[in-house]
């Protein structure tokens, strides 16, 4: 018998990947920016929201949305600093 919670994760990286996304990203994981402005490059932000066409992620209580075009022109890549999830 098949996990619905992985297939609903099978599904999801699906739709990512159809967006143009080279990683497969989930609520309440430490996301960078590399090709943002310079002194923005190495800040963690946490991912709040997906929608089917961008994102939301806030640091230091502020919330930022991104189109996937934003986030793809942006780099937006995982945190190499340590990922925990915490719940929306």
């Amino acid at each position: 018998m098949t996990d619905p919670f992985d297939a609903l994760g099978d599904l999801l990286r699906q739709r990512q990947q159809e967006r143009g996304l080279t990683e497969f990203f989930r609520v309440g994981e430490l996301v960078r920016f590399p090709l943002g402005v310079h002194w923005n490059r190495e800040r963690d932000y946490r991912i709040k929201t997906i929608y089917n066409n961008g994102f939301e992620v806030e640091c230091d209580g502020h919330v930022y949305p991104h189109t996937d075009a934003d986030v793809l022109r942006l780099g937006m890549t995982h945190s190499p600093t340590l990922q925990v999830r915490q719940r929306p």
